[in-house]
């Protein structure tokens, strides 16, 4: 690396860049360049003669590990094809499909969804003689998880859902199929039980990072000591004020497990913020400081004052909706903003639905971030399920899906009937399909032996063709074609042809990033097992239309961690929603991760920041008197400025306003 590249950085992210030998714990506030920092860094290793593949870089989702090799090539002008930037769950994926067969299953194992899971626990019920209907599938997962990780152990509140946790585990082994939970156990169980394979990763990776380290799981942080105990060249990156993730496990006390196992480490600390105004980021520093068990930082900023955070009290969610509709459009006329430049956060869902109802009476126009998958859509799923099931015949939560899917008259008695004969010879759907196919005292009809022969001869024709290099988009499109997947959406929707385009539609994007994929040279595996692994751990911002572009941004706290916006609305600031009254319930404890939460909302603003706190609001079906959050007393007097009641435009303030638009076209 240059040197006139390390002279862009400030002293302490020099320090960090710098320094690649030995245990290293880098405390970087929000906005400090920490991803800026990370790519430096590796960069450095690079440059000073660390090969790629002793190098091993691991973040929590898939963008933000694309973003990391983007900066890296562009930085190095390398292809850089030998080093490992992933997920943890992507690189437990890489080890288990070398190994995994040493733990008792099949290379070509199948990794469940939360969907996919689902589907399995209804199944396990059946079979246990019990209502599907009346297992709460949400809460058993939940449950499930817990228990795995070790977040949770069996007691007299949980006992009744423990058949139907060992019947789970069975079939997931039975169906060669892993949960995500298993990515990060089961390569533990592999290193624990064989040290020759530990020594191998350890061999390898003799360079280890992570960041934001602070959302790590105590399994996480198992399977990270275990590979880095080799060399002990780790540098983990995190802020501790940002940890707001411990209902899925994160555990931001690992930060004072890294200084127990490594006590020689060095500790850095970056706190110059590249993002915020200063005025923002007092404010934050003031309420985080309220909290006990954290590391002490302050954030400050090279940018001079700016704005006074706004606050505003609306009567209700619906004025709270106008209210932020109206100051959108203003501050497009106004401050030259543009949609896409502005976020509005809340704490929960169901927060979101009168903001939209706003936004769609002053036709704005906005995009939803954080909500339900790409690949969690019915059709993605089912063709999808297609593929699975080429990949992995012994999936069964695959079979059941798409064995009807479109109708193929296979009815429920018959499905009862295969399913009896795979419990009674141990095998799965697929496998007592092709045993009684070729039986002939088999109890099936001529026509039910027909329909399955046929369903057998399209996957197995599939199966072949989806293996051939480079040609998995048009294998997929022609499944489509001959599936008649189209007929089957305008039959299932037939009083509404829109959903049946647009379902299609969301095919046809997946064929594209399918061919896309194929397509791009730096994929060196590109059969249908690779294909299935990528997909398996995609989120919902790795498939997008450009459509979503030049929208205003509504999502979550949880949300938007990571990201940022010229200006913030931050909706439903009032006592019990933020912090939320229900988390507070399960665990007192909770409260400083609300806290959290409010500081991460605060930090994602660049240059302003608006807060509303309604009087009322309708909560099912009663109205309820509201407060303002304890969390905004926590705020300097000095730093709020109260908006005051709206009054109408004068004449020359619309005039004004009107010439400000005008204008921005001309400029276009």
């Amino acid at each position: 690396m240059h040197q006139e590249l390390l002279s862009t950085l400030n002293p302490p992210q020099q320090e960090a860049v710098t320094t690649i030998e030995g245990p290293l714990l880098l405390l970087a506030g929000a906005g400090s360049g920490k991803t800026r920092v990370i790519t430096y860094r590796i960069a450095y290793m690079l440059q000073k003669g660390i090969p790629q593949q002793a190098i091993l870089a691991m973040t929590f989702t898939n963008k933000a590990a694309r973003e990391m090799q983007d900066r890296l090539k562009a930085l190095t002008q390398r292809k850089l094809s030998n080093l490992v930037v992933s997920t943890f769950h992507a690189f437990g994926v890489m080890v288990l499909r070398k190994n995994i067969s040493l733990l008792g299953y099949r290379e070509n194992f199948s990794i469940y969804d939360t969907v996919d899971q689902m589907g399995l626990i209804k199944e396990t019920a059946r079979e246990l003689k019990l209502d599907p209907e009346t297992v709460e599938l949400g809460k058993a997962l939940r449950l499930f998880s817990a228990i795995k990780t070790g977040r949770a152990s069996w007691d007299g509140t949980n006992e009744q859902f423990k058949p139907l946790y060992e019947e789970y585990l069975s079939h997931l082994k039975a169906y060669n199929a892993v949960d995500f939970d298993d990515l990060i156990l089961l390569p533990i169980e592999l290193f624990t039980r064989y040290p020759e394979v530990l020594i191998e990763y350890r061999k390898r990776f003799q360079y280890i990072l992570v960041d934001e380290f602070q959302d790590t799981s105590m399994q996480q942080y198992d399977l990270l000591k275990l590979l880095a105990d080799g060399s002990r060249n780790v540098c983990v990156v995190g802020d501790d004020d940002q940890s707001i993730y411990s209902w899925r496990g994160a555990n931001y006390r690992n930060i004072e497990r890294f200084e127990q196992d490594y006590p020689e480490r060095k500790e850095i600390k970056l706190e110059q913020n590249y993002r915020s105004t200063n005025k923002i980021l007092e404010a934050a520093n003031r309420v985080i400081a309220n909290n006990r068990n954290r590391k002490p930082k302050n954030l400050w900023s090279g940018v001079d004052g700016g704005k006074p955070i706004e606050v505003f009290y609306p009567e209700n969610e619906r004025e709270e909706g106008k209210f932020i509709a109206r100051t959108i459009k203003s501050l497009l006329f106004t401050d030259r903003i543009t949609y896409e430049d502005m976020g509005i956060l809340v704490r929960t869902n169901n927060l979101l639905r009168d903001l939209e109802e706003a936004f769609l009476s002053e036709n704005i126009p906005y995009r939803i971030s954080g909500g339900d998958s790409f690949y969690q859509r019915k059709e993605i799923k089912d063709i999808l399920a297609y593929l699975r099931l080429m990949a992995n015949p012994d999936d069964d939560v695959s079979f059941l899906r798409i064995i009807n899917t479109p109708r193929r008259g296979i009815g429920r008695k018959t499905l009862e009937l295969l399913g009896q004969a795979a419990q009674k010879h141990g095998c799965s759907l697929y496998s007592i399909v092709t045993l009684m196919l070729s039986s002939r005292d088999a109890p099936l009809s001529g026509k039910m032996k027909e329909d399955l022969a046929s369903f057998l001869a399209l996957i197995e024709t599939y199966r072949e063709r989806a293996h051939i290099p480079r040609q998995l988009a048009q294998t997929v499109q022609a499944l489509i074609s001959e599936l008649d997947y189209w007929g089957y959406l305008v039959q299932e929707y037939q009083k509404n042809d829109q959903i049946a385009k647009w379902k299609y539609h969301n095919l046809e994007i997946l064929l594209q990033s399918i061919g896309d994929w194929e397509k791009d040279p730096e994929n060196l595996s590109t059969g249908l097992y690779s294909y299935l692994n990528r997909i398996s751990l995609l989120t919902r911002d790795d498939i997008e239309d450009d459509t979503e572009r030049g929208k205003v941004n509504l999502m979550t706290i949880h949300a938007a961690k990571g990201l940022e916006f010229r200006i913030v609305f931050l909706a439903g600031v009032e006592d019990g929603i933020l912090p939320h009254a229900r988390s507070l319930e399960e665990n007192e404890g909770n409260l400083e991760e609300e806290r959290r939460l409010f500081y991460v909302a605060l930090t994602r603003a660049k240059e302003k920041l608006f807060i509303t706190s309604c009087k009322t609001r309708r909560i099912l079906r009663d109205v309820q008197d509201m407060s303002p959050s304890p969390f905004l007393e926590e705020i300097p007097p000095d730093l709020l400025l109260l908006h005051p009641e709206e009054a109408p435009l004068t004449r020359e303030e619309a005039r004004d306003a009107l010439a400000s638009l005008k204008q921005r076209f001309v400029e276009r």
